[in-house]
């Protein structure tokens, strides 16, 4: 195509931007907000998909996990054996290599007057920067995690400890137990598209349980390499062959029977895989080193970018077609002259273009504006390096093509299909057909905007249900305090004192507490021969007074009776899945009690209601509580209502006083409970976000086409009303056709989402809401008084006006 002929192309669609003054910013707004708004959410996914990526070989390492039921619960969890990543390197030809990962979180640190809490804490073998991709900027990759009490620190973590100073060769003291380390080493601080996070890697040979034989026993990450081009569904068979070589004996050790018999009480256990690419967004455990995403959340994300584009782009055509027949004279000279069809294509499609790189610059300036609250509510650090990315580049070019594409295309073949003859004849007109079809467009854009509407609500009253659901037990007004461990002898002086201060209620120690109750064990009952996989919870005297447990049978544990160290007490579901309905004190429950090499039984002396110590997305799983040490891992605090910070303020200073320079780190166990369901908060903020975006932009192209159809109805209007119709019947005539059109959307779209959030959100979680019709209803009504309000502006306007001013010509 000549250059002069684009010249000419480009000039006629400058001159009919500027021509169009209202229309084209009603078009350039909503394209620009939707190209943000997708944009946007196509960063966060394309972020998303990066997870792990820069570790070499990514692509060939995989994770062992264990997944199972025993007495129909279900157990799935990241962890394997000690003994697993030696057994898969020396019997399985396919894999190259194998590593294991072990985890402490909240490791008390102390170096000179210096006290810290360090969140994550890896230990890990030799061989950790041969396997991942994370860059030691200091030390010896090679021999830095080699021998015991070995530690590399992050680069931020050595800052904090020894600021400017070198790192490698100071002695930090670590644990309860001030466990001198050596610093062999820095890190890189880990990437935030890693699914691993860590402050410190410390020495494999710094944690006996490395060296634990059991198989049965299982807390430890495993990861292995395989050979390029190896088959990994091989690697599977070797993995299902260990159940038999190695766990079927340790069952017939400790469970006293076969694997054959524990397989025919229903049980099941077995090894599965898990890429290491699919780890952030495909684990459904909640047990992983850090939080991951969601492949659920990542397609919802994505489809409500392509909604959001797609009501910008209807926007854009129902504006086209419906101001055809300003256009159509224009094009009936240019055929009558002897202009070709696809010429007058690529000329309309030539303004879409223009339309959309304008709308591309603009939606960029929105972009840059919006990062920071966008990161604020994904939780990202997206910065505006991402736009120094060739990729992220080209495919946002590559989306203004796109845009450019789906938005102009229908309305160049529509404009250009007019008959020259009944154009210059003045007989074009809009035409039922095509006002039906601009109709669906409507319909469709406020479909999809009260589908999000629904949608929002419905999340946020899971939300809402999930923070006012009555747990079992009293979470409000009650502080974690960890690593209470360090009070050592100390500890009964502790307690004692604090409960004689005001506002102190009660005080237990713990090895965990709710909601992250999550050490387990199979056990047994003395009168049956069938295994039970409970969650085991070591307490003291003081726990039902301090988190409120409610007993429903027999007693808790009590100081009065020395014996109660061989008891246990059950809560409901445990009790009725060992086959009790009635306590008589005959009831025993046999098990290892995780410090015993024999099973010893121990007699239950109580049933507590049933209570979520876990996440509202799982059922209350069978658990069992016994008495442990004094002091233990935690302490649970119940404090008197008001004035929070005082108290702790107290407790701060009664911890100083008898923990020896340990740091102080505590937590509230509501906001325990809260941080579970920061995936969906974080969820529900950005389809509501989104959601206002695609009602605004439906709402844009309303009132453009609000704005047209007066326009073109203005005579009719200005004669109805010589003759005498009222403001409220003439606006109702402007109005009706538009409001019926929204409750047309709402009537599909109410049953629409009811099914999809019931089906694909709600069913992922054990406890949760209803969506009732009252939540539908308002849904709607909301959509059409919004619609109402959009297209009331114009109706009025036009209705209000003086009749002369439109009919002094006729």
């Amino acid at each position: 195509m000549p250059p002069a002929m684009w010249k000419n192309y480009l000039k006629i669609a400058y001159r009919n931007l500027l021509k169009s003054k209202v229309y084209s910013g009603i078009n350039i707004l909503g394209l620009s907000l939707g190209m943000a708004a997708s944009i946007l959410i196509l960063i966060y996914i394309v972020d998303e998909l990066s997870y792990d990526k820069f570790h070499p070989n990514a692509e060939l390492i995989y994770r062992v996990g264990m997944q199972g039921s025993m007495n129909g619960n279900e157990f799935n969890m990241p962890y394997s054996p000690a003994p697993m990543a030696q057994a898969i390197k020396d019997e399985i030809p396919e894999v190259a290599d194998a590593i294991r990962l072990g985890l402490f979180r909240t490791m008390p640190v102390r170096y000179e007057e210096k006290s810290f809490t360090e969140p994550i804490t890896l230990v890990t073998d030799p061989n950790f920067f041969d396997f991942f991709g994370f860059e030691l900027v200091q030390g010896d990759p090679k021999s830095a995690l080699v021998g015991p009490n070995r530690v590399i620190l992050t680069e931020s973590t050595a800052k904090r400890y020894f600021g400017e100073e070198e790192a490698i060769g100071k002695v930090l003291f670590r644990g309860s137990e001030k466990t001198a380390t050596e610093v062999t080493g820095v890190v890189t601080d880990p990437p935030h598209n890693s699914h691993m996070d860590f402050d410190m890697i410390l020495s494999g040979e710094s944690w006996n349980y490395m060296k634990d034989p059991q198989w049965s026993s299982n807390n430890l990450f495993t990861y292995y390499r395989i050979h390029p081009g190896a088959d990994p569904g091989k690697v599977k068979s070797g993995l299902d062959a260990f159940i038999v070589k190695y766990f079927g004996p340790e069952i017939q050790q400790f469970l006293g029977i076969s694997l054959e018999a524990f397989q025919e009480q229903g049980n099941r256990f077995g090894y599965v895989v898990f890429p290491l690419l699919d780890i952030h967004l495909k684990s459904d455990t909640s047990e992983e080193i850090k939080p991951g995403g969601s492949i659920q959340y990542l397609y919802i994300f994505g489809a409500v970018a392509l909604f959001i584009i797609l009501i910008a782009c209807i926007n854009f055509m129902n504006l086209a077609t419906a101001r055809a027949s300003n256009r159509a004279k224009e094009v009936g000279v240019r055929k009558a002259v002897g202009a070709e069809k696809s010429r007058l294509v690529f000329q309309f499609l030539s303004e879409s273009f223009l339309y959309c790189l304008i709308s591309g610059v603009v939606a960029l300036v929105f972009i840059l504006l919006s990062l920071y609250p966008f990161n604020q509510l994904s939780g990202k650090t997206l910065g505006l390096g991402i736009f120094t990315d060739p990729v992220i580049l080209a495919g946002i070019l590559g989306f203004l093509v796109l845009v450019g594409l789906m938005a102009g295309s229908y309305p160049a073949f529509y404009l250009t299909s007019f008959s020259p003859v009944t154009v210059l004849k003045g007989k074009i007109r809009s035409g039922v057909k095509r006002s039906n079809f601009r109709n669906g467009l409507v319909v469709f854009q406020f479909l999809i905007s009260i589908c999000l509407i629904i949608s929002s609500m419905v999340v946020y009253k899971q939300l809402q249900f999930m923070q006012e659901k009555n747990l079992g037990f009293q979470k409000e007004n009650v502080i974690d305090l960890l690593h209470t461990r360090a009070l050592g002898n100390n500890a009964e002086a502790f307690k004692q004192e604090l409960l004689s201060q005001s506002g102190f209620v009660a005080a237990s120690f713990a090895n965990t507490l709710p909601p992250n109750i999550d050490w387990s064990s199979v056990f047994r009952t003395t009168d049956t021969q069938q295994d039970f996989l409970c969650n085991l919870n070591f307490v003291d005297h003081d726990q039902q007074q301090a988190l409120g447990y409610e007993l429903v049978q027999g007693r808790f544990f009590s100081r009065e009776f020395p014996s109660d160290t061989g008891t246990v007490i059950l809560n409901e579901t445990a009790f009725r899945q060992m086959g009790w309905t009635t306590l008589d004190g005959s009831q025993k429950v046999s098990g290892f009690w995780n410090v015993n090499s024999e099973p010893v039984e121990r007699t239950v002396i109580g049933v507590i209601r049933d209570f979520n110590f876990e996440s509202l997305r799982a059922t209350v799983k069978p658990l069992i509580m016994t008495l442990g040490p004094t002091p233990n891992n935690e302490m649970a605090i119940r404090i008197s209502p008001g004035n929070p910070q005082e108290k702790i303020a107290q407790l701060e200073q009664l911890w100083k006083k008898h923990a020896d320079g340990a740091a102080f780190e505590y937590t509230f166990v509501d906001s325990n409970f809260a941080r579970l369901f920061q995936s969906e908060e974080k969820m529900g903020k950005i389809i509501l976000v989104f959601t206002i975006l695609a009602i605004s932009i439906a709402c844009l192209g309303l009132f453009g086409l609000a704005a047209y159809t007066t326009e073109q109805r203005s005579k009719e209007i200005s004669i109805r009303k010589a003759l005498g119709a009222s403001m409220s019947h003439l606006v109702t005539i402007l109005s009706k056709d538009f409001i019926v059109l929204v409750v047309i959307a709402f009537l599909i779209a109410g049953p629409l989402s009811y099914f999809l959030m019931e089906k694909y959100w709600l069913q992922n979680f054990a406890f949760r809401t209803t969506i009732d019709p009252v939540l539908v209803g308002i849904s709607g009504l909301i959509s059409i008084v919004i619609a109402w309000l959009t297209v009331s502006y114009q109706s009025f306007k036009t209705a209000a006006s003086n009749p002369v001013d439109y009919l002094k010509n006729e």
